[in-house]
């Protein structure tokens, strides 16, 4: 039976939420990107004993940041996570030079997309992988049937689609002379529009649509599924999360349509195709 992970939006959201879940992804606090609230120690992780966790240091490293690193992946060994989610393979290579027993997600987010692929991440000590959320139902099916690794998808929220190192939002506002006053801005383009936030480590820009997978809860079958709670009506969600069985898959789907406006099913049932204007 697959598992529902949940990326809160603040620590206060961990602790009322952890029974509406089978666990968390937690990032820390300048090693992680794309995400809207930050764990900056571990000692929240004794509080969840039992939850699935997974810690996502998903940052690309650089020379500054491998001290940290590597002090933070020896502290985490002394709790019970499920896995360790990456981007950079600089955390490959720390697991076999320190010989360091949490299991590790390859996450490079677009590049996840074939089987060939995530088995070589696997022998290379990855036993699981963050499909991207540019595949279609059919090609999840077909690395699904040829990999061994354990696998995990976003079915629900807004998902990242770029991330800058550049603080682009303060940059606009600089060269315009605006005001800075929400911390979180807006991208318009073709009459959609994609939300963006700016951190201290750079800025990243959301789809213009909240992902809505949950008919596939069940034929995809896959190890972990991912909720976002990142602006949306996180409680009411996971509720309908709570309730979906196998008679009930299009109405959920249809709830949770009523409930967020915006929602797509992505790229599911479509190739990601593009040309050149």
């Amino acid at each position: 039976m697959s598992k529902l992970l949940l990326i809160p939006n603040s620590k206060e959201d961990i602790i009322r939420l952890k029974d509406k879940v089978d666990g968390f992804i937690l990032p820390i606090k300048d090693l992680s990107i794309n995400y809207n609230y930050y764990i900056e120690d571990l000692d929240i992780l004794d509080e969840l004993k039992g939850l699935d966790i997974f810690i996502s240091l998903n940052k690309n490293m650089h020379n500054k940041d491998l001290p940290y690193l590597k002090e933070t992946l020896l502290k985490l060994e002394n709790y019970n996570i499920k896995g360790i989610i990456y981007y950079d393979i600089s955390l490959v290579e720390y697991k076999k030079e320190l010989g360091l027993k949490n299991d590790l997600v390859w996450n490079q987010e677009h590049m996840v997309t074939n089987y060939s692929t995530i088995n070589y991440w696997y022998n290379e000590g990855s036993t699981y992988a963050y499909l991207s959320s540019e595949i279609t139902k059919n090609e999840i099916l077909n690395i699904k049937k040829n990999t061994k690794s354990k696998l995990m998808m976003n079915i629900f929220g807004y998902v990242p689609i770029f991330t800058s190192k550049r603080n682009l939002v303060s940059n606009y506002l600089e060269t315009f002379d605006k005001e800075k006053i929400s911390k979180i801005y807006y991208m318009y383009k073709e009459g959609i529009k994609y939300p963006i936030i700016e951190e201290g480590k750079g800025t990243t820009a959301f789809s213009g649509y909240v992902l809505n997978g949950i008919k596939e809860y069940y034929d995809l079958d896959l190890d972990y599924y991912v909720i976002n709670s990142f602006m949306i009506d996180i409680d009411k969600v996971l509720d309908i999360f709570k309730d979906v069985n196998k008679d009930n898959l299009e109405k959920c789907y249809q709830k949770l349509n009523k409930l967020i406006k915006n929602t797509d099913e992505g790229f599911l049932y479509k190739e990601t195709i593009y040309k050149v204007k």
